[in-house]
C-alpha cells in the first residue's frame, strides 16, 4: 500500500501542470495524449518530459490510427516527435530522411511524408486533421498543440464489456468503454451503481481505498478506521450503498438523527456509524461497542490479533477476530484458540520434530507406526452394546431396532412401542492420550519376542526352585540320620554309666572283735 501512495502522490503532482488536455488514447503499452495549448516545438517536449514522457513517435500504422482518431474535429496544426538537427541536408531516399524521434533512435516501420525536398536546416514535424502528412516547419514556430507519448505498463484491462463505464486517467484525459489498455492510477466508475476503482498494478480496487490516493474514491471525505477506510458524507447527506456517493436526506425525516438518516424501504431510520449503537430513542448514538474503542472522535476497530491470542493463524474482524488453523489441525472445542492434529483418513503422516525423527505426534485414536499416525479400531475393544462402525480417530455406536442409544455407547429398549426404526448413529471417541505425548508402537516381531521372554524366564525360575527344593530334600535326610547317632551314644553312656557307678555289699565279713 505505501508504493500506491508513493506513486499516486507524485502523479498528482505532476497532473498539476497538465494543460488543456483535449484527450487520449493507449495502446501496445503506450498511452497518447493530446494537448490543445499552444507551444514551440522545444516548449512542447519539456512539457511532456515533465510528466514523464515524450513528443509522440509514429513508428507503426497502428500509431498512425490512434492518431488519427485524435485529431478527429480538431483544427490546427500539432507537433510530433521528429526533428531534424540540421548538421546536414536530409535524404528523401532515407526512411526519416536524416530525421530522427525525440528519443535519439531513428527506428520506424512507418512514414508519411507530405514533401519529398530536400532540407538542410534544423526542422520539426508536425500534423494536422486536415493534412495527416507528416509536414515540416521551423521548430520555433508557435502551434496549436502537440502529442506527448507515456509508457503505459502494469495497465488493467476493461473494468467491464457489459455495464457502462467511465475513466479519468491521471494523464488527464477522460474516457469511455472504448479504451482497452487503461493506465495504472485510473479511476474507473461502473454504472448504474456508481461504485469507483482504481487501477493498481494490472488489478482493479474497489472504493474507499487508500484515503492519500485521490482521497479515497469518496464523494466527501474519507476517513482512516485502524487498518480499513470508510467515506463519509457532509452533513444534509448520507452515504449511498456504494459506500462511496453521497444523497441528501430528507430533512423532515431525518431532522432529529444525531449522526445520520438512511432509508428502508419508503421509510427512514437513524443510524450511528461503525463502533456507535443506536440509543433507546432510536436518535442518539452512544459509545462504542466492545471491540472497539475512541480515536480522534471516531470509533475505531481493536486489532485483537496484536496480542496474539491465537495458536496458529488469527484474521481481525469488525469488533472481534477469529482463529484459523495450519493445514492438518482443526479448532479445539475447548478453546477455540487452540489448533489440535486431525486426520479424516484411517493413516495420515505424523506431524514430526524436523530435528528429531523419533519425536512425533498423532491425533487422539491413533497409533504411531513408523512416522505415520493409524486409526485406532476401537469397535476391537467393544465399547458398543450392540453395532459398532469404526472411524477416523474415534466410532460409533447405533443399537438394534426396539432400543434407543444412551450414553454413546449403551442400548436401553425403548419404553414406547411402535417405533419400528432403528436409533441414528451417534458419535463417541474415547479419552485417549494427549497428542503431545510419544505414543508407544508395538509390533508383531516384538510382541512375540516379549513372550519367548516370558516362557525362558518361566523356565528358568522352574529349574531354580527345582534345584532348591533337591538341596532342601538332602539336608533333611542328612539331619534324621545325625539325630539317631546321637541318641544311640545316649542310650549307651545311659546304660554304661548306671554300671559303672553301682557298688554292691562287701563280700567280706567283718568280724567282732
Amino acid at each position: 500500500m505505501r508504493d500506491i501512495i508513493g506513486m499516486a502522490l507524485a502523479l498528482a503532482v505532476l497532473r498539476v501542470r497538465g494543460e488543456n488536455i483535449s484527450d487520449g488514447d493507449c495502446v501496445d503499452g503506450k498511452c497518447f495524449v493530446f494537448h490543445v495549448d499552444s507551444a514551440s516545438f522545444d516548449a512542447a517536449q519539456l512539457v511532456c518530459q515533465e510528466k514523464g514522457g515524450h513528443l509522440m513517435t509514429v513508428r507503426t500504422e497502428k500509431a498512425a490510427d490512434v492518431l488519427g482518431g485524435l485529431l478527429n474535429g480538431a483544427s490546427g496544426d500539432f507537433w510530433l516527435g521528429l526533428k531534424h538537427a540540421g548538421d546536414r541536408c536530409s535524404n528523401s531516399s532515407n526512411g526519416l530522411k536524416g530525421y530522427r524521434w525525440v528519443t535519439g533512435d531513428n527506428k520506424t516501420q512507418y512514414v508519411n511524408w507530405k514533401s519529398d525536398v530536400s532540407v538542410c536546416s534544423p526542422l520539426c514535424v508536425s500534423v494536422s486533421q486536415k493534412v495527416l502528412k507528416w509536414t515540416e516547419r521551423p521548430c520555433n514556430d508557435r502551434i496549436e498543440g502537440y502529442f506527448c507519448e507515456y509508457d503505459n505498463p502494469s495497465y488493467c484491462p476493461p473494468l467491464s464489456i457489459d455495464a457502462p463505464v467511465s475513466y479519468q486517467t491521471h494523464f488527464g484525459f477522460t474516457a469511455e468503454e472504448k479504451l482497452k489498455e487503461i493506465p495504472q492510477f485510473t479511476n474507473g466508475t461502473l454504472q448504474p451503481m456508481r461504485t469507483r476503482h482504481i487501477c493498481f498494478e494490472g488489478a482493479w480496487l474497489k472504493a474507499p481505498w487508500s484515503c492519500e490516493v485521490f482521497g479515497g474514491g469518496c464523494d466527501y471525505k474519507c476517513i482512516q478506521k485502524g487498518p480499513s477506510n470508510a467515506c463519509i458524507c457532509q452533513p444534509g447527506f448520507e452515504l449511498d450503498t456504494n459506500g462511496v456517493t453521497c444523497n441528501k436526506q430528507d430533512a423532515d425525516s431525518c431532522a432529529e438523527c444525531e449522526h445520520k438518516c438512511t432509508r428502508a424501504g419508503d421509510a427512514f431510520a437513524c443510524a450511528c456509524p461503525p463502533g456507535f449503537q443506536l440509543g433507546a430513542d432510536g436518535k442518539s448514538c452512544e459509545e462504542c461497542k466492545p471491540g472497539f474503542h475512541m480515536e480522534g472522535g471516531v470509533c475505531v476497530d481493536d486489532d485483537e490479533c496484536e496480542s496474539a491470542p491465537c495458536e496458529h493463524d488469527c484474521i481481525n474482524t469488525e469488533g472481534s477476530y477469529h482463529c484459523v488453523c495450519f493445514e492438518g489441525f482443526i479448532q479445539s472445542t475447548e478453546d477455540m484458540n487452540k489448533c489440535k492434529m486431525h486426520c479424516e483418513k484411517n493413516m495420515c503422516p505424523a506431524d514430526c520434530d524436523p530435528n528429531n525423527n523419533a519425536q512425533c505426534n498423532c491425533p487422539d485414536g491413533f497409533l504411531l507406526e513408523e512416522q505415520f499416525c493409524v486409526d485406532i479400531d476401537e469397535c476391537d475393544s467393544g465399547y458398543c452394546d450392540h453395532a459398532c462402525e469404526n472411524t477416523p480417530g474415534g466410532f460409533q455406536c447405533s443399537c438394534d431396532e426396539g432400543y434407543v442409544l444412551k450414553d454413546s455407547t449403551k442400548c436401553i429398549r425403548e419404553d414406547f412401542e411402535g417405533s419400528g426404526s432403528s436409533t441414528p448413529f451417534d458419535f463417541f471417541t474415547p479419552t485417549s492420550r494427549s497428542p503431545t505425548d510419544k505414543p508407544a508402537s508395538i509390533s508383531a516381531a516384538s510382541l512375540l519376542g516379549i513372550m519367548i521372554c516370558i516362557v525362558v524366564c518361566i523356565l528358568l525360575l522352574v529349574c531354580i526352585v527345582h534345584c532348591i527344593m533337591r538341596r532342601l530334600d538332602k539336608t533333611h535326610h542328612y539331619d534324621v540320620d545325625k539325630g539317631h547317632d546321637e541318641n544311640f551314644d545316649f542310650q549307651q553312656v545311659i546304660i554304661e554309666k548306671p554300671c559303672a557307678q553301682q557298688t554292691f555289699p562287701s563280700r567280706h565279713i567283718t568280724r567282732d572283735t
